[in-house]
């Protein structure tokens, strides 16, 4: 590099990459070159290429350049995100929340954690109720529902968790039914409050065929879900005893919890409150389809942050369409979606 750009010695490069000298425009077009890089990745304000790290629950048939396509624009969205956190005026906690948990621990830690949780966070008899506000206005870690990519036959990218320094963000495919979605979130949550104990990998399947090669932290992450979606506390409200075997009545007590019949199958199996015989017959049981519809793209808070910092003009209409991956037309759309003015002109 030092030979590439034509300077005397290393400490050059070193003094560039410290801030203790700029990088001249001939040399920022040399880099260019050198990299491989448009000159953008360089100067773009938004970009989290070299610090964001990504962990993706994606089905087998996803190709592999697809999802690494899709990271590049979920990057511009988180790094529009962190930049429009920076211009708030409340500072966000210097403390992370983390987890008391690491890949030796135990599947019976992971559920206990889990529902200390619940209580801590008082997400009340059905926790999926007011998870995402918990999520983010406790824990800061912000929640966005997005569109990912899909394979010809339906398969798709679920959702991820995406890992910086100073924040995680939760990414999920607001195209899956309710309880894939809630299900994914606080898988999703896992990683992120205990990302440093126990890195998850780039990549992970959301087959459920594949159920028996995912790997411990997975595992862990799927029992910790399990558990805060479906607490002990819960089940003992929501269950009758004598209707354990009711498998009309379980189905309800799952469209409550916002879950699948099947994953309150394996909650209450692990639980040893019902046997395999009622395992089997509950899990056969198609979940119920939600009436709310999928959620609005993004979130509430990026997309209020979004609008007033072009209300305020510390940020250019094209600039934020370009960064969002949408047109002005495309944008103004997204405002009116959450009942806001675009503060521009098309």
């Amino acid at each position: 590099l030092t030979q590439g750009l034509g300077l005397n010695d290393r400490q050059s490069v070193s003094d560039i990459e410290n801030g203790k000298r700029a990088l001249k425009p001939d040399e920022l077009l040399e880099l260019s070159d050198l990299l491989d890089r448009d000159i953008e990745y360089f100067i773009d304000p938004f970009a989290v290429a070299g610090e964001a790290q990504f962990s993706w629950r994606a089905a087998p048939e996803v190709p592999e350049d697809s999802l690494d396509g899709f990271e590049l624009k979920a990057g511009q969205w988180i790094g529009l995100l962190r930049w429009l956190r920076e211009q708030q005026d409340s500072r966000a906690s210097v403390l992370k929340r983390a987890l008391r948990l690491s890949s030796q621990s135990s599947f019976e830690d992971a559920q206990e954690r889990a529902e200390s949780l619940v209580v801590e966070l008082d997400l009340g008899v059905i926790p999926a109720e007011g998870l995402i506000d918990k999520i983010e206005r406790e824990l800061d870690i912000p929640v966005l529902f997005v569109d990912t990519v899909d394979t010809p036959d339906g398969q798709s990218i679920s959702g991820a968790t995406c890992h910086l320094e100073e924040m995680g963000v939760i990414l999920i495919n607001r195209n899956e039914n309710e309880a894939r979605r809630f299900f994914d979130l606080a898988h999703e949550l896992f990683h992120a409050l205990t990302w440093d104990a126990m890195k998850p990998d780039h990549r992970e399947s959301n087959s459920v065929e594949e159920r028996n090669k995912v790997k411990r932290i997975e595992q862990l992450a799927n029992s910790f879900a399990a558990a805060l979606l479906m607490p002990s506390a819960s089940l003992d409200k929501l269950i009758e005893r004598d209707q354990l075997d009711n498998i009309a009545h379980l189905c309800e007590v799952a469209a409550l919890l916002r879950v699948a019949p099947v994953t309150l199958a394996w909650r209450l199996f692990n639980l040893k409150l019902i046997g395999v015989d009622t395992r089997r017959s509950l899990s056969q049981e198609k979940q119920r389809p939600s009436v709310s519809g999928p959620p609005k793209r993004f979130s509430p808070t990026f997309v209020k942050m979004l609008h007033e910092a072009l209300e305020n003009g510390r940020l250019s209409a094209r600039k934020a369409a370009k960064a969002m991956g949408l047109g002005l037309g495309g944008l103004t759309e997204l405002f009116a979606q959450y009942d806001l003015t675009a503060p521009f002109e098309l």
